[in-house]
């Protein structure tokens, strides 16, 4: 097998997805949702066969460029995106072994094209959320195996910029050192730093047309930088890299930067409202100069990210472990884009349920409790039997309620055998009585539910268990969060609220409805604050559990589950 060389093969490249979706709304990777200047349109129409059938020549759109930043065109390269102006200037200036320095919240590509030509990253922490960390950088400026600096501004992901008496304290610092100030989002900032060009010769401002033009899927940058360090990466970058419908669009956008400016103001004040609205949910929404928010959403954010993805809208949520666990990037939509991420987030009553009894057929757990007694007891014990213990209440595990069957007969077992013995009978890696299970609910149930209601579940079983079942049933994209008791501390199981509360803490609601079969349900709901709602059980329907249950606190009984629209629409009237 052909291995590349160890750089590349040790490292992790950028995942980009292969095949698009059709979003309602894409507001995850900060492209300008209010596209390109009509007049982009119009060029590309107008394009010719000799725009295809022969290679692009680049003067009249390197004279705009310079022109409309105040340069010579001997100033200007252009690149095939701004992604390729960091890896030129990245390839022209860092020798294997030698060192990028740059944020550690900040773009990923200036690392991995590091990487590729064998360098070492250096990441300087934030020391606040999200201000420029000036002197613990400064003091990392001190290491003479940095090579090249990177630094945004605005910078992608937390939309901060970086003061102007910080990036000559860097510059003056850094002389020996190639100084790349991506300006992607710049334009929406109305701050750049492109005089020092003129100042410094080891300074190359990066710009791009993707954010601000509108022209992400074209591929189009470029640098600002003196001659002769033009000149060196001209050696570098690719001759044709830039497409000719990239180089007449870029043209026509730079014909009509009116069409950007007022975009920009449009982008300016929806970026308000959206501020403000996603304040109302509890989000703590930082300062952005670019054309996105960063929202820190706390435990709720996979709630929030849920929400949107549900009603087509995609947004950016960071990864688990990362310093931006729980932070969600939304780049500015137009104001109907706005207003459907309003009507995505409506905040809504939640429903959640217990599993067995409730929305799944409990017969196979009732089996494996008689045939884990029969087991180590030689007797068999009945349904009824089973129930009785159920309905006194504190027995809603039912590993415990089988020990308590064997020791009320005098029979010793340890905890983990009957464990051991009821997971093999139970469970027993997906093959076992699980698969007799049928659900409690009709098909479309849920989703009509879903439509006016958060939906969540609430669980003792385990975790795999629990998703076992919902998946079968093609239920389990209605559930968030779904709880098990993988996620509950000893000792805090039914009727211990910890899980109802935990459900309050990972989500955003009017107010919360739990529907479980047992006395412990109806207990841990109260306790938790919920509306408690009785849920008979398929082995009993009597009037007797129906009394236990609302002497346990519960407001209402329903037979089914299949019985919820109507209850709701009776605005819950209590018993």
């Amino acid at each position: 097998m052909l291995k590349p060389k160890k750089s590349v093969e040790n490292m992790s490249g950028y995942p980009v997805p292969m095949y698009g979706i059709d979003w309602e709304i894409k507001i995850d990777s900060n492209e300008n949702n209010y596209g390109a200047s009509p007049k982009v349109i119009k060029a590309l129409k107008n394009c010719e066969f000799s725009n295809i059938s022969f290679y692009p020549f680049y003067g009249e759109l390197s004279e705009k460029i310079a022109k409309y930043q105040g340069f010579n065109i001997e100033n200007i390269k252009v690149t095939n995106g701004a992604d390729e102006s960091i890896a030129a200037i990245i390839q022209t200036y860092l020798e294997e072994g030698e060192s990028l320095l740059t944020l550690d919240v900040s773009f990923y590509m200036p690392i991995v094209y590091t990487q590729i030509q064998g360098g070492n990253v250096i990441k300087v922490p934030f020391e606040e959320k999200w201000c420029f960390p000036i002197n613990a950088f400064l003091k990392e400026l001190e290491n003479p195996n940095i090579k090249v600096v990177y630094i945004a501004t605005p910078n992608n992901p937390t939309g901060n910029i970086i003061q102007q008496q910080d990036i000559i304290k860097i510059c003056d610092t850094a002389k020996d050192k190639a100084i790349i100030i991506d300006e992607t989002y710049a334009n929406y900032s109305d701050i750049t730093y492109k005089e020092l060009v003129n100042k410094y010769d080891n300074v190359f401002v990066v710009k791009s047309f993707s954010k601000d033009f509108a022209l992400a899927g074209l591929r189009l940058g470029y640098i600002i930088s003196t001659k002769d360090n033009i000149d060196n990466l001209k050696k570098v970058v690719s001759p044709f890299s830039v497409n000719a419908f990239a180089m007449k669009a870029g043209i026509a956008a730079l014909d009509d930067v009116d069409y950007f400016i007022n975009v920009k103001n449009e982008i300016i004040e929806s970026k308000k409202e959206l501020k403000n609205f996603l304040e109302t949910l509890g989000g703590i929404v930082y300062e952005s100069y670019a054309n996105f928010l960063l929202v820190d959403f706390k435990q709720k954010a996979e709630f929030i990210y849920r929400k949107l993805i549900d009603k087509n809208i995609s947004v950016k949520l960071f990864k688990k472990g990362s310093l931006l666990e729980n932070h969600i990037r939304i780049t500015i939509p137009t104001k109907k884009g706005i207003e459907s991420i309003k009507e995505a987030l409506t905040i809504k009553p939640s429903l959640v349920f217990d599993m067995d009894g409730v929305l799944i057929n409990a017969i196979s757990y009732r089996q494996t409790i008689m045939k884990t007694y029969e087991k180590f007891s030689g007797k068999e014990t009945t349904q009824e039997e089973i129930q009785s213990v159920k309905n006194q209440g504190g027995m809603n595990n039912d590993w415990d309620l089988t020990q308590f069957l064997l020791k009320k007969d005098g029979i010793n077992i340890s905890y983990t055998e009957i464990v051991n013995s009821f997971q093999e009978i139970y469970w027993n890696d997906g093959k076992g009585l699980i698969n007799i299970e049928t659900p409690l609910f009709d098909s479309n149930l849920f989703e009509e539910l879903s439509k006016n209601y958060n939906l969540s579940v609430f669980t003792g079983r385990l975790r795999k268990e629990a998703e076992f079942a919902l998946k079968k049933n093609n239920v389990e994209k209605f559930f968030y969060p779904i709880i098990t008791t993988d996620d509950i501390p000893e000792g805090k199981g039914k009727p211990d609220s910890y899980g109802l509360n935990l459900i309050k803490d990972l989500t955003i609601s009017k107010e919360y409805f739990y529907f479980g079969d047992t006395i412990d349900d109806m207990t841990c709901a109260k306790n938790a604050g919920y509306f408690p709602i009785g849920t008979l059980p398929p082995q009993d329907k009597s009037d007797d559990l129906r009394q236990r249950l609302i002497n346990s606190g519960a407001k209402k009984v329903i037979n089914s589950v299949n019985e919820i629209k109507t209850l709701m629409e009776q605005k819950y009237e209590t018993v």
